[in-house]
């Protein structure tokens, strides 16, 4: 089986240099938000997505530009600031063991994820990352599923999804590809009824997988 995961709510909680990141480029953006905003529910989302609706336009050479500044404070430290959750390495481990193959499935830009995964614990766990390109392309996760069965040549039955948020669902439904939808990541149970199966712990995902869910 070729299982896909999410990254941001998935494997790793980026909440912190996803929100550093965001308030920086809004505040040099001109706009101010709560010290207690929260930005949760566009988390997962792509960032011309979430600049368009912060910044009120949908004039594209602004989005461009409110992306780029950014990608720029994000891959300058906040990228970083996260935490893998409790029970991912060992989940992944055991995955290993029962045979499966393990790939990341991101909207993040493909050379952002690369880098995260390639200094973090989890690393020898992960057999290639897959994301979206920095103009924009297979920023949604259907578009990206579709991207990820090309270039392995795998059968949708082989794959399942694994995500937080309901791109992640959506993408997969859309694809014809099975889904897990985690309940301890950005998303609401709401967002994710649409999924296969649905867990609260990451130790629940290998369980699920191994039993044909």
């Amino acid at each position: 089986m070729l299982v896909l995961f999410d990254l941001d709510g998935t494997l790793i909680d980026s909440r912190r240099g996803i929100e550093h990141s965001l308030r920086m480029t809004l505040e040099q953006s001109g706009v101010n938000v709560a010290e207690d905003h929260d930005f949760t529910p566009l988390i997962g989302t792509s960032l011309w997505k979430i600049f368009e609706h912060y910044l009120a336009t949908d004039d594209q050479a602004v989005l461009d530009g409110a992306v780029a500044r950014y990608r720029h404070i994000y891959r300058d430290g906040p990228m970083f600031e996260y935490d893998i959750y409790d029970g991912v390495p060992d989940m992944l481990i055991a995955l290993h063991h029962a045979g499966h193959r393990v790939v990341i499935a991101t909207a993040k830009a493909h050379e952002y994820a690369r880098e995260v995964i390639a200094t973090s614990s989890i690393a020898s766990h992960i057999s290639h990352v897959y994301g979206s390109e920095l103009d924009g392309r297979n920023v949604e996760k259907r578009d990206l599923l579709k991207h990820i069965l090309k270039e392995e040549g795998a059968s949708a039955d082989d794959m399942v999804m694994v995500g937080d948020r309901h791109h992640d669902v959506d993408g997969a439904e859309h694809n014809g590809l099975r889904s897990i939808g985690v309940l301890y990541g950005y998303g609401t149970a709401d967002e994710l009824s649409s999924a296969t199966k649905c867990v609260n712990h990451p130790r629940d995902i290998a369980s699920t997988i191994n039993a044909g869910f």
